[in-house]
């Protein structure tokens, strides 16, 4: 009986461990090695590339058409940006793949959070504007923890601003507190 404590104790800590290494995951790579710190230190904001954030239940990925606005006329020494000019003289749309993934039971919309919340995009994504390349995997694995820590916090500001107004109305209440909202 003891061996088997040892043995189940082993493959726990080892479960543990790749889990939190992140081996379920595997790595993504893109085929063009975008450089975020150089375009946010450009002035360019996350949805200036990914414009559906602010209208859609998704951010998109930026087409080719939007990358060759201004990476079309010049020069270029850069691999890079010579293989994305090759994806435009195809007319072909960049193949980029998908990193964050949330489960298919759960609804999010980019809009209600990015137009309506304000959410500053690295508060679910990470620090994406420190990064040369792209992520291999997320920055950030959110659990319902933190999606329930953030909406608790903006339902306390919301419920003061109300308590502040007098308006009588009550729906920021909703936010931290109905599963229906994020769970379909």
């Amino acid at each position: 009986m003891k061996r088997f404590y040892i043995i189940f104790a082993v493959v726990f800590i080892g479960l543990a461990f790749g889990y939190w290494v992140n081996w379920g995951v595997p790595a993504v790579k893109q085929p063009i090695q975008f450089p975020h710190k150089t375009h946010i230190a450009q002035g360019i904001p996350c949805t200036g590339c990914h414009q559906r954030a602010e209208k859609d239940l998704v951010a998109g990925r930026p087409p080719t058409a939007l990358c060759l606005a201004c990476h079309a006329s010049g020069d270029s020494k850069s691999a890079e940006i010579s293989k994305l000019k090759a994806f435009g003289d195809k007319g072909q749309d960049i193949p980029w793949q998908r990193v964050w993934r949330l489960p298919s039971h759960v609804f999010f919309s980019h809009r209600v959070h990015v137009s309506n919340a304000k959410l500053a995009c690295q508060s679910c994504h990470g620090p994406m504007e420190t990064l040369e390349r792209p992520p291999a995997r997320p920055l950030k694995t959110l659990a319902m923890e933190d999606c329930i820590a953030c909406h608790t916090k903006s339902q306390a500001n919301a419920v003061r601003k109300i308590d502040m107004a007098r308006s009588g109305n009550f729906s920021a209440q909703r936010l931290a507190n109905d599963c229906a909202g994020c769970h379909r």
